[in-house]
Formats: C-alpha cells, structure tokens, sequence
C-alpha cells in the first residue's frame, strides 16, 4: 500500500521510530539504574537519622523520595566503606510524593556504608516516610 505521497508508510514512521528508541537508550545510560538503598521516618519536627546501606554494590548519586508529609532536607553525610566520608548540602523542601534531584557523589562510584540525614517535617505533617536510591 502507498500513501499519496508515492512512499510506504512504514518509511514514514522509520524515522520516528528511530529517534523513540535512541531518545530511550540515551536516557537508560545517562539516567543509570535506581535502587533502593533503605528508609527511615521523620519522627520529630527535627530529625536526624541513619539509614543502614546493605547488600554492597558502588553507586554514583543519591535521591531522596518522600511520602506521607512534606520533608526539609538540610544536609546528608554519606559514608563510605572504605572509611571517608562525603557531607552533602541538600537544602530543599520535598513535597509528599516528589524527591530531590539527583545528588552526584565525588570521585565517580563508591561504596556507601550508610547515610546521615537531617531533615525537618512541617509543623502540620503526620509521620513522613524518606526513601533513599542510589544510582548505580
């Protein structure tokens, strides 16, 4: 079948095709792969909490998703295995069911131990719940 054009139709839609799928390859590399590294619970209207990374691997950013309540993030100190540390400035009000951009670690992808968060909940907020992902 020809369209009026003279042309397939499938020649059309080859170029489109086409700029779909490396838009979605683009994405996969330069996005990289997120998984979820723990959680914790603002308790107080300040908080401070250490959320335990298990199960290895090297990661080269953080993020932080929020749900339940609005979150504060002032600062996180990330821990790494072989025993450095990196301090993070964060500032940044997360609403319930959003989270932080990504958060770039220096020196490329390491192993985190565990991660220190300082956070405040509003004044109004029930008991947020913060999830952390790392991106291989």
């Amino acid at each position: 079948m020809k369209s009026s054009a003279g042309k397939s139709p499938w020649l059309v839609y080859l170029p489109v095709f086409c700029l779909c799928l490396s838009t979605l390859v683009y994405s996969q590399i330069r996005g990289g792969r997120w998984q979820h590294l723990g959680s914790a619970h603002v308790d107080g209207r300040s908080d401070h909490d250490k959320i335990e990374v298990g199960g290895g691997g090297t990661f080269t950013a953080l993020q932080m998703a929020v749900t339940n309540g609005a979150v504060g993030f002032e600062r996180i100190t990330v821990h790494f295995r072989n025993g450095g540390e990196e301090v993070l400035p964060v500032a940044a009000v997360v609403r319930s069911g959003g989270h932080t951009p990504p958060i770039p670690m220096r020196g490329g992808a390491r192993e985190i131990s565990n991660v220190e968060v300082w956070y405040a909940k509003g004044k109004f907020e029930g008991k947020p719940r913060v999830d952390l992902m790392g991106r291989r």
